[in-house]
This record gives structure tokens, C-alpha cells and sequence, in this order.
């Protein structure tokens, strides 16, 4: 096998197979744990880096395939398909991921059962990298069920609060109904394709328009559920109960772009005008304006960030939506790669915040932060800044390119509330950062903040610095990602007049959230007040959720359990216990004539023989038996 094969299975298979030793090392020795984890990952990320600069950037394809079950007639392939869109992600996961895990070095360093938790976060990371590389949708799927996994331990982390226990199990139902669909798109591309699919390359043996329709729209149906998209978006915010670097992980680099990565490395399957490329723009567009709307009217600062995720993972779904083909593809991963470096910060500075405030959540009891945590603070400045798509910061290049690639693709509509949605994000992300950051501390926890340890603030500055220059890369990454190669490293894709729109929309937006958070002020109350349907219904998710727990879970679900429960136990119970009943009452008429008597015996046998004798002739009048 040669080198550059073994290799790319390193990249997830070392922290796979070394994540138990993570846990057992734990048990002797709990810091060693957090040591051996983080360097797993950091050689993931340096392996990783070597195949890239040694194969990738030269064009060469590591791929290996061999058959799982060779005593199957079915050829069922798992292996590695390393090319530049599966290698830019594993550069961004192991990457990203190692920031955090180091991270949590000092965020966790207390907590009784960190072999554990770091444990479960090289898992995690581990199962990403493995789905990335993936040759085969059954393999991908394999990794994508072991996210879920993770996800749901990592959530759930801190298990004896009923609200972690109660969301992890949330995700866990939520983004299983996803993997339904993922199941029944493997499935249908498996049947469309005679077997070929079984190998991502094989679904270009699905020709059919209508066969690649269901095929997409199901496989479309998987990533909502796992990359939280309306209507399967629900979980995410809850899912802010486990350890804010688990969410970093998840929101940043695992789990979330999940869904992005699926739909691009099958996007044979979405050609400009189908009817799947416009459900996936319009998912996302819907998705984004939602999830801007709520993100105005929350206060946990987990949650605003969490709302955050759920509407740029929808500018990349939108990117897709645009059915532009290499070039939708690039525009997604683009501002997938961004938004993880922006994402992750902001994570990292919340929960650098939270472990210095006592983990108190909410905004409103913030404020003054910017000098008891100047270096916390400024990261998490830059993060907002990244995030709103100021001019110079990754998100400008990212969300605002595909804000006027809509438009220069004619989808008017789209470019219109995509703009919204842009206004929408600087509002909820100087909110946030208003509120936290100035006027004076507004509780004791805040009055008595401090900076937090070296370890924490390295993975802050070096994510700060790359929400920063991430964009002096556009014009190289876009090539790298559409053809394979990258002829300049540097440089930014020309600018426009339609890029001016989002930009003065942020401005609008900023200054709107200076102006109503940024100092003392009623506007929002009175705002809120004015509009009191509409802010109940935003307030309220829409009723969302209330939706799915009163009607879906409580008289679907549960009415449907106590249906079968009575058909169980009326019906199936009763005629089990007919049955005993009958051969109990056999019994009892059988045993008396159990006397122990041999006369009576061969009487009951003769009585027999003349019966059957009977019964045989007239078989033989009847004509029954010749």
C-alpha cells in the first residue's frame, strides 16, 4: 500500500483508534488524558498538512478502495478519496479542532471527568475527518452516525442537569428523522444507479432527471437534519447545555457542516434549474431570516451565537442553491472554511467569558467586559466584525460574495432577503457585543471578571488573526476548489457596485444596534411593545417547537404509543391469553380422563379405532378419498 494511502487513513484512524487510551490513560492520571488527546489531533492536523502541500496542491488524487464484505455477491467499497475539496475540510477540522481541544485545556481543567470529555472530543474530531474523506456513501454514512454519537454524548456531557440530558436527547431524535431520509437517498441511489452508488463516483450513473430529483431531495432531507436548517433546525440552540467548547466544535468545524460537505461532494445530483437546487436555495433563505429574527429577541449568549450558526450555515446552503456548479460549490466551502474560523472565536471568547462570569448567560447581566477582558473582548470584537461581513474581515468575502453572486444569477428575490438577512446578522451581532462589552458591569459575577489563562487565549489570537486575513485568500481557494489548482495563493475576486449593498446594510445595522444597545436606551422595549404579536411570535420561535411537542410528540407520537400499547394488550395480550386459556381448559377436561384404569384405556382406544373407521368410509362414499 503505498505511503500517501496510509497516510490519509492516518488522518482520522489515529485519533479513532486513540481515543479509548485518551480515556483509560485518564483513570491514572486525568491531565495526561488532555495532553494525549490534543496531541492526537495535532497530528492528525500535521499529517493532514503534509498530504495537502505534498499531493493535493499538485493535483494528485489519493483514492483507495477494497470490498467489505468480500463474501457478499454485492461489492460494498470503503476507502479514502482524498482530492482538494475532501482535503480543504480536513485541513479546516483538524485545524479548528485542535484550537478548541486546546482550549478546553483550561476551560475544563476542573471538571472531575475530562478524560472522558476529551476523550469524546478526539472521538468526535476523529468521525468528522473519517466522514470527510470517505470514498463511499456507506462509509460516509458510518462516520455521519458516529457524529451523531458524539454529538449526543458531548451535549448531554454534564448528565445530572435534566436541561443537557433533555437536549442531547433532543439532537439525538431531531437529526435521527434526518438520517431517515439520508438512509432512504442511499437507498434510492443504490437501486437508480444498479449498485454503482454505493461509490460517491457512482452517482454520475444516475441519469434519469426525475431519479436524480428523489435522490437529491432525500439526501437534501439528511443534511437539514444534521446541518440544523428549517424545519429541523430545533435542536441546536438547545443543544448550548453541554461545555461551550463543545458547541465551538460542533457549530465550527463537526457536526453542522456536516450536511454542507454531504450536499457538495454529491452536487452531480443538483444542475442549475432543477427543482432540488431551488428547494435547497429557499430552505436556506427561509432559514436565514428565521433564525435573524430570533437571534434580536434572545438573551442567552450561547443562543444568540447558536441562531448565528443556523442562518450562515444557510448562506452556504443558499451558495448551493444557486446551482452554479463549480462555482456554487466554492462559494459554499468558501464561507464554510470562514465562518469556522469566525465561529470557533466567537465560541471560545463566549465561553472564556462564561468561565470568568461564572457561567451566568445571560447578556443583561454583562456589560464593562471590554476592561476586565481586553484580550477576550477584542477577539470577540473581531469575531462580530467577521460575522457581519465588515469590509477587510472574512465574512465580507464569504456571505457578501454569495449575497451578489444571487444577484448576478437573476434570482431576485433571493438577493433581496439574503441583503435582509445580512442586515439582520450585524443587528443580532452588535447586539450581543454592545451588551456584553460596554456601558458598566450589571451584576457581581461581571464586576469581578478577570482574563483568562494563556492556554485559552493562544487558539483566541490565532482564530482573531485568520477572521482577519482569511479573505486575502479568496481568489486562490475559489480556483483550488472549482478546478484543482491555484495559480495565485493571494488576491480577492474584483469588486462591484452590488457589493456595496450588503455592506451599507451592515453599517445600517450596526448603527441600529449602537444606537438601541450600545447605551441606555427604551427603543427596544418600546419597539418590542409596539409590535406585540410579532414579537410573541418571534419570542416564542415561531411556535416551532411548541408545534412539534404538542401536536408531533404529544398526540402524534403519544397517541399513536397508546394505539399500538391497547392493540398490544387487547388484542394481541387477549389472543395469547384465549389461547392459554383454551389449553388450560383442555387440560382440565383431558386430565379426568386420566384414571389410571387399563380396561377404560383400551375402551377409549377401541371407541377411537371405530370413530376413525367411520369417518374413513364415509371419506370414500363421499368420493373424498378412492
Amino acid at each position: 500500500m503505498d505511503l500517501s494511502i496510509v497516510l490519509t487513513f492516518l488522518i482520522f484512524g489515529l485519533p479513532l483508534i486513540g481515543f479509548p487510551f485518551v480515556i483509560g490513560i485518564g483513570f491514572l492520571k486525568k491531565n495526561y488524558s488532555m495532553y494525549l488527546g490534543t496531541s492526537l489531533i495535532l497530528i492528525s492536523f500535521l499529517i493532514t498538512l503534509y498530504i495537502f502541500f505534498s499531493y493535493t496542491v499538485n493535483g494528485i488524487v489519493i483514492q483507495y478502495n477494497f470490498n467489505w464484505l468480500p463474501s457478499l455477491p454485492a461489492i460494498i467499497p470503503m476507502g479514502v478519496y482524498a482530492d482538494n475539496l475532501s482535503m480543504i475540510m480536513s485541513l479546516m477540522v483538524s485545524f479548528v479542532g485542535f484550537l478548541i481541544i486546546l482550549f478546553s485545556v483550561g476551560y475544563m481543567k476542573e471538571d472531575p471527568n475530562r478524560h472522558i470529555f476529551f476523550g469524546e472530543m478526539v472521538l468526535f474530531t476523529s468521525s468528522m475527518l473519517g466522514l470527510v474523506l470517505s470514498s463511499s456513501l456507506f462509509m460516509l454514512f458510518i462516520f455521519w452516525e458516529l457524529v451523531g454519537l458524539c454529538s449526543y454524548l458531548l451535549i448531554g456531557f454534564w448528565y445530572y442537569k435534566p436541561n443537557a440530558a433533555s437536549a442531547a436527547k433532543k439532537a439525538f431524535i431531531v437529526t435521527r428523522v434526518g438520517d431517515v431520509f439520508f438512509i432512504a437517498g442511499i437507498g434510492a441511489a443504490i437501486l437508480y444507479s444498479n449498485g454503482a452508488a454505493l461509490s460517491i463516483s457512482g452517482l454520475t450513473s444516475i441519469h434519469l432527471a426525475w431519479q436524480q430529483t428523489i435522490v437529491a431531495l432525500l439526501l437534501f432531507g439528511g443534511a437539514i437534519g444534521k446541518s440544523a436548517q428549517f424545519p429541523l433546525h430545533v435542536w441546536i440552540p438547545d443543544a448550548m447545555e453541554g461545555p461551550t467548547t463543545v458547541s465551538a466544535l460542533i457549530h465550527a468545524a463537526t457536526m453542522v457542516t456536516a450536511g454542507v460537505y454531504l450536499i457538495a461532494r454529491t452536487f452531480v445530483l443538483f444542475p442549475y434549474g432543477s427543482i432540488q437546487v431551488e428547494v435547497i436555495l429557499y430552505i436556506g433563505v427561509l432559514t436565514i431570516i428565521m433564525s435573524g429574527l430570533i437571534g434580536l429577541v434572545v438573551n442567552d449568549i450561547k443562543r444568540i451565537l447558536a441562531y448565528s450558526t443556523i442562518s450562515q450555515i444557510g448562506y452556504m446552503f443558499a451558495a448551493l442553491g444557486l446551482g452554479l456548479g463549480a462555482t456554487s460549490i466554492g462559494l459554499a466551502m468558501y464561507q464554510l472554511e470562514a465562518h469556522a474560523f469566525f465561529k470557533a472565536l466567537l465560541f471560545l471568547t463566549a465561553g472564556s467569558i462564561l468561565h470568568a462570569i461564572l457561567n451566568v448567560r445571560d447578556v443583561n447581566k454583562m456589560g464593562g467586559l471590554w476592561k476586565k477582558m481586553p484580550i477576550t473582548i477584542s477577539g470577540m470584537f473581531i469575531g462580530v466584525l467577521a460575522l457581519s461581513g465588515f469590509p477587510g474581515f472574512a465574512g465580507f468575502f464569504s456571505k457578501d460574495s454569495i449575497i451578489t453572486a444571487s444577484h448576478n444569477a437573476g434570482f431576485l428575490l433571493a438577493w433581496i432577503l439574503l441583503a435582509i438577512g445580512g442586515f439582520l446578522t450585524a443587528l443580532y451581532s452588535f447586539r450581543l457585543f454592545f451588551k456584553v462589552a460596554l456601558g458598566k458591569p450589571r451584576s457581581y459575577a461581571a464586576e469581578h471578571a478577570h482574563e483568562s489563562k494563556w492556554i485559552m487565549l493562544i487558539p483566541v489570537v490565532i482564530l482573531a488573526a485568520f477572521s482577519v486575513i482569511f479573505g486575502i485568500f479568496q481568489r486562490g481557494f475559489y480556483s483550488f476548489v472549482e478546478t484543482g489548482s491555484a495559480p495565485g495563493v493571494f488576491g480577492i475576486s474584483p469588486l462591484n457596485s452590488m457589493d456595496l449593498v450588503p455592506v451599507v446594510l451592515m453599517l445600517i445595522g450596526m448603527g441600529i444596534a449602537y444606537y438601541a444597545w450600545g447605551r441606555p436606551s427604551s427603543i427596544p422595549q418600546k419597539v418590542a411593545n409596539g409590535a406585540r404579536d410579532l414579537y410573541l411570535l418571534v419570542k416564542n420561535k415561531f411556535y416551532i417547537d411548541v408545534f412539534y411537542t404538542n401536536v408531533i410528540a404529544e398526540r402524534g407520537v403519544l397517541g399513536m404509543s397508546a394505539v399500538t400499547d391497547g392493540f398490544e394488550r387487547k388484542a394481541i395480550g387477549g389472543l395469547v391469553n384465549a389461547s392459554g386459556r383454551l389449553f388450560q381448559n383442555s387440560g382440565k377436561v383431558l386430565r379426568k380422563i386420566q384414571t389410571g384404569l387399563a380396561r377404560q384405556y383400551a375402551l377409549i382406544i377401541l371407541i377411537g379405532l371405530v370413530l376413525a373407521l367411520l369417518l374413513l368410509r364415509i371419506f370414500m362414499l363421499v368420493g373424498v378419498i378412492h
